[in-house]
């Protein structure tokens, strides 16, 4: 891709139950504080954990009620949020929106299958942006910026 600059970023398949796979990435903090995101392309907006308080800022005073299919039932409570910088391997992102999720309920189905504690979810919205192409094969993930 002509004038876009690439990142190859490793990923993770882990199973938890008999042919049922995520993809991983691992997130990294500016304090050394490095958290596992769940690839999801079936998510239209990225979310993080509402737990983790310490990487983010909220935009908005008050949460907002909106649906979310796929992260519990019903109306989720969200808050619009910007993460502090953050690094998907040698990509950087600085002051980056996100939807702020209690994620506690995704975490403990985890616990139940594996030691990993989920910080957010890629959504179609960061993967489209970076025209992400995932390579199983190879388990990579390559991202473009323009």
């Amino acid at each position: 891709m002509a004038g876009k600059r690439k990142y190859t970023i490793p990923i993770q398949l882990i199973e938890l139950e008999d042919e049922n796979y995520h993809i991983l990435v691992e997130g990294e903090f500016n304090n050394n504080n490095i958290l596992q995101w769940v690839v999801d392309t079936g998510a239209s907006k990225t979310v993080f954990d509402a737990n983790l308080a310490e990487h983010f800022e909220t935009d908005e005073l008050e949460a907002t009620e909106v649906q979310s299919a796929g992260i519990g039932e019903g109306h989720v409570e969200t808050q619009i949020g910007v993460l502090h910088e953050i690094h998907f391997g040698e990509l950087p992102l600085n002051n980056w929106p996100v939807a702020i999720i209690n994620l506690e309920q995704i975490n403990t189905i985890y616990s139940q299958f594996t030691n990993i504690r989920i910080a957010g979810l890629l959504g179609s919205d960061f993967l489209l942006k970076h025209k992400a192409v995932v390579d199983f094969k190879n388990l990579k993930m390559t991202l473009y910026v323009s």
